[in-house]
């Protein structure tokens, strides 16, 4: 009944038409597609880059909290006075105590203090323990004990300790960047 009312040559060109038309609506959703994805890709980078930027954010501001609550020391004579002040606090004695040269960096600065104590190991032990448990971030190095032969006849239990005691704190420098 269709052949009847609309002529052959127009049935033809209608499916020819509709051919073309549904190739164009192809080939136009997959270009609509593409773009889509890549968009999506792009957008998915923007979204992992301002995750990471809130994440370094947060962690800076918890290193700049960690950092105000932490009692910090920036000049050797301080950092030699609280030394002494814990060897005093345990009856330490002390032979001599000098500041090593400050080790300044692009993030953190380096203060040292280089001590001779005549002491028994147990005081040794309750200074180490006091220089661990300190408000302020100490590490203690080079740390080496002797006992002289005369002390070891006498059977004396004092002993020469020598140690490296060392301090950092950060620069404005790495909170910067």
């Amino acid at each position: 009944m269709i052949k009847k009312v609309i002529p052959y040559e127009i049935q033809k060109l209608f499916m020819a038409g509709t051919v073309v038309f549904l190739l164009l609506l192809f080939w136009g959703g997959r270009l609509i597609y593409q773009r889509s994805v890549r968009e999506l890709a792009r957008y998915k980078k923007q979204f992992k880059r301002v995750q990471t930027e809130n994440k370094v954010a947060h962690q800076l501001e918890d290193l700049k909290k960690v950092r105000e609550e932490m009692k910090l020391i920036k000049e050797s004579s301080r950092f030699l006075a609280e030394i002494a002040k814990m060897a005093g606090q345990l009856n330490l004695k002390l032979k001599s105590i000098s500041a090593s040269p400050v080790e300044r960096h692009d993030e953190f600065v380096k203060l040292g203090v280089q001590l001779e104590i005549d002491t028994t190991f147990h005081e040794l032990g309750l200074f180490v323990s006091k220089l661990e448990t300190a408000e302020t971030a100490i590490l203690v190095s080079d740390l080496s004990v002797d006992s002289d032969a005369t002390r070891q006849q006498a059977r004396s239990p004092r002993v020469d300790a020598r140690m490296r005691v060392d301090t950092i704190y950060l620069t404005d420098t790495i909170l910067e960047k």
